[in-house]
């Protein structure tokens, strides 16, 4: 006993005497240690094979667009006569938006009409006199001349009356579309009102949810694809839609890089307006009930490691679609069969001889 107590007597004095060396040996056995005996697999997360639902999607941001919606405006200026609707009333199509004061269009085309009415009766004059003669029908030059002046002068105060009525025509705002106006520049009569001043007026019916989809993801977007999509403005309410047209030509993005818009028709009547934002996850591919694995848990594309008893073992895996979370097994895995879910936490000592 006193020779044990005087052993470690001497060591106490040796550490205390050589402090550094002691360090260095003492960080030696340490990694030693660690080597020989490294931790062992439970401590390693692991997952258990089992079977699931495997939804593949593609996640995009969008919000609500009226598909049938038209800006309104005047042709000419004028002053605005009447004004038959505010921002927010309903409108039938054929109903009349608005018109411009009438009484200059419509003088012109008093003056017009009679214009016409006087180059009629001196048509017909001359029609007699040549006896209801051609141009191609005329004796010589000069008759010709004078009966090709004749239709041309007819044929402008003809001109003269359509435009009239046509300037008169575009005095009166008429809606194409029934639906909701949603802008109105003025709010009265009795103002000016030049070809920018627009009314608005958007179909709620056609109502639909744009996404915007990165061209890297856009070929796997087809229509008829169920769409998942969440309104900011109804965060717990999931709406149920399908894909029915995509964009043929690109736009940028706000990122920079080349978009394409995709568009799912909503339902009528449901309280979403135009510009709601919110999110969607447009459905790829789905399997029920398959033989799944965390997709954290593969490396080298198709690989994972499946526990033996303390040990884990590298092993093929044929995989079919995936999701940002889940990998559907199609061969190489068993039911039961527990992987390891990071990889990168499996130790060469860890691995089955």
């Amino acid at each position: 006993m006193n020779s044990i107590k005087s052993l470690f007597a001497r060591i106490k004095k040796f550490f205390f005497g050589h402090k550094k060396l002691s360090l260095l040996l003492l960080i030696i056995l340490l990694i030693i240690g660690y080597l020989l005996f490294p931790k062992g697999s439970k401590n390693v997360l692991t997952a258990t094979v089992g079977k699931q639902d495997v939804v593949k999607s593609v996640s995009v941001t969008g919000n609500v667009y009226a598909e049938t919606s038209v800006n309104l405006t005047f042709q000419i200026a004028g002053e605005l006569a009447y004004l038959g609707v505010k921002q927010g009333d309903e409108v039938k199509q054929g109903q009349v938006i608005a018109t411009l004061d009438q009484r200059t269009a419509q003088k012109n085309l008093e003056q017009a009409l009679i214009a016409y009415s006087l180059q009629r009766n001196t048509f017909d004059q001359t029609q007699d006199t040549y006896q209801n003669r051609t141009p191609q029908q005329a004796l010589n030059d000069n008759m010709k001349r004078i009966l090709q002046d004749n239709q041309y002068n007819l044929d402008n105060a003809i001109n003269s009356v359509e435009l009239s009525d046509l300037t008169k025509q575009l005095s009166v705002l008429i809606t194409p579309i029934s639906g909701i106006v949603t802008r109105a520049d003025v709010q009265t009569a009795g103002v000016n009102v030049i070809p920018t001043t627009t009314f608005t007026v958007t179909d709620p019916k056609s109502l639909e949810f744009q996404m915007e989809v990165d061209e890297a993801d856009i070929g796997q977007v087809k229509n008829g694809q169920k769409v998942d999509v969440s309104l900011d403005a109804f965060p717990n309410q999931t709406i149920y839609l399908s894909v029915n047209r995509i964009d043929f030509v690109s736009h940028v993005s706000s990122s920079g890089g080349n978009a394409f818009y995709v568009y799912a028709s909503l339902p009528a009547d449901t309280g979403y307006r135009v510009g709601m934002s919110g999110n969607a996850d447009i459905i790829i591919a789905s399997r029920n009930n398959v033989l799944s694995i965390p997709s954290s848990a593969i490396f080298d594309n198709d690989y994972v490691y499946v526990k033996k008893g303390k040990a884990f073992q590298k092993k093929y895996v044929n995989l079919g679609i995936q999701s940002d979370t889940q990998a559907q097994v199609l061969s190489g895995l068993s039911q039961g069969d527990v992987v390891a879910v990071d990889p990168t936490s499996i130790t060469p000592n860890m691995l089955a001889k």
